[in-house]
């Protein structure tokens, strides 16, 4: 007797016009490919979740993750991107030049809208038109830092500085770049200016032994560099050569003596509230790229390292709150 009225039920529901409960919708989408896991890029991908989650998209009900890296093995990409295309993302998140140039051959849905970040100049490097505007398939977050920072900020940290020199990574079109925009800075304030092509890991402290003389060394957000800061920090101590980084972790663990650097989880931040925007329908050609302001920079000095040299915190930063021991 009871099975009868239990068929009955749905037949009841329909005539009294009630509608059945609508199914839950199924979480986005966002597949990451990060090039590397260094603590930089890890801080970038946490900011992208959080501000997916301050948008509305919680982990694992707004919003899934398929998250990946290539453990800085450029041969790995390719398998890694097709991979996550295969998974059927709604956007794929490219971390770092590598990664976001390499995706540009390698995912075949054209349609597949691609985020970026940590792409320090995306102009340059053709993936967008405009720093106003987006590309048809991509819109990201930059970390371009302020070479004026850096250089008024090794000159409060210094004193007397006259000229510095800059590693970058040959094959990143984004440290070749890098190199000109530094140029330019040091011509601005009259210092001399040198730079040292790298094209691998094993190259970086012979290199960084080519710039002897130069009042301090920059470190630039290079994908390839910041792994190697080790190798760089024992050449310029053999020097006596201060350097000065793009990202605070090298200074926080006392490899080197300083940084001025942007905000990594803020430039991760930025790329997710893209995300959130072409997950609510919007293009990648209806957004802006996003470029870290002056504000979004901020100085670590290692005190360890500070003692090292037989200095003190000079005058010009006292009050900053940016030792660390």
């Amino acid at each position: 007797m009871i099975r009868p009225l239990a068929l009955a039920l749905p037949a009841l529901a329909i005539a009294l016009g009630l509608a059945a409960a609508p199914a839950a919708a199924e979480p986005r989408r966002v597949a990451i490919a990060n090039f590397g896991p260094h603590p930089t890029l890890e801080e970038a991908v946490q900011g992208l979740k959080d501000a997916l989650a301050d948008a509305g998209f919680a982990e694992g009900e707004g919003v899934v993750y398929e998250y990946s890296h290539g453990n800085f093995d450029p041969s790995l990409t390719p398998q890694i991107l097709n991979r996550l295309e295969a998974w059927g993302p709604d956007v794929l998140v490219t971390v770092t030049t590598p990664m976001t140039q390499a995706s540009r051959e390698i995912i075949q849905d054209k349609d597949l809208p691609i985020v970026f970040a940590v792409v320090t100049l995306p102009v340059e490097a053709g993936l967008v038109p405009s720093w106003e505007r987006g590309s048809e398939r991509y819109v990201g977050s930059s970390n371009l830092q302020s070479m004026d920072a850096v250089i008024g900020f090794a000159r409060d940290l210094l004193g007397e500085v006259t000229s510095f020199g800059m590693l970058y990574n040959t094959g990143d079109i984004n440290d070749v770049n890098l190199v000109r925009y530094a140029e330019e800075a040091a011509g601005r304030h009259g210092l001399a200016f040198r730079s040292e092509g790298v094209e691998s890991a094993a190259d970086i402290q012979t290199r960084a032994t080519a710039l002897a003389g130069v009042d301090f060394i920059y470190v630039p957000a290079s994908s390839l560099l910041q792994p190697g800061l080790p190798a760089v920090a024992v050449a310029a101590d053999r020097m006596n050569i201060p350097v000065i980084n793009a990202s605070h972790p090298g200074v926080r663990d006392h490899t080197v003596l300083a940084s001025m650097a942007i905000s990594w989880d803020r430039v991760g931040y930025n790329a997710g509230r893209l995300v959130a925007e072409i997950l609510g329908g919007k293009r990648p050609s209806e957004l802006a790229n996003h470029r870290p302001a002056i504000e979004e920079h901020s100085a670590l000095v290692s005190g360890r390292r500070l003692a090292q040299r037989g200095m003190t915190l000079p005058a010009a930063l006292a009050g900053c709150d940016c030792v660390v021991d």
